[in-house]
């Protein structure tokens, strides 16, 4: 059951990456370095380990945000001692400040969207693992 849900997860963070960083420029803010969006990246942990992290690609000549994205992630592990969890970040330190200043979108809606899909991927995992479990029985 556990790779069903690792899977679900993981899925459910690429697609929350595409989300966030695909948007249109009406709907999303302006990236002059990149550095944003490069920082924009997931993990899922599985009781404290980490199970997959996301590539945190460059864009533009976001170098430093990707290596921010990746540090958030590594020191949020500790966090997820006890539970399961997908984690999505913005690993640069004005993230939020885009947010709350400029009323820009950064992570708010994906996470409301993501928090409306989770129940659907797990239940999918779930059903995965039981059909799994019949072969081996047969």
């Amino acid at each position: 059951m556990r790779e069903e849900v690792d899977r679900a997860l993981s899925y459910l963070g690429e697609q929350c990456i595409v989300r966030i960083r695909d948007r249109s420029a009406e709907d999303s803010w302006i990236d002059h370095t990149g550095n944003l969006r490069s920082s924009i990246g997931y993990a899922v942990y599985d009781y404290g380990k980490k199970y997959i992290e996301s590539t945190f690609a460059v864009v533009r000549q976001g170098g430093k945000g990707a290596s921010e994205g990746r540090k958030m992630v590594n020191e949020l592990a500790s966090k997820y001692a006890n539970v399961y969890a997908l984690v999505v970040v913005a690993g640069m330190n004005y993230a939020e400040f885009v947010e709350a200043i400029e009323s820009k979108d950064v992570l708010a809606s994906t996470e409301s969207w993501a928090r409306t899909k989770v129940d659907e991927y797990l239940n999918k995992a779930k059903d995965k693992a039981i059909n799994r479990i019949n072969k081996i029985k047969l």
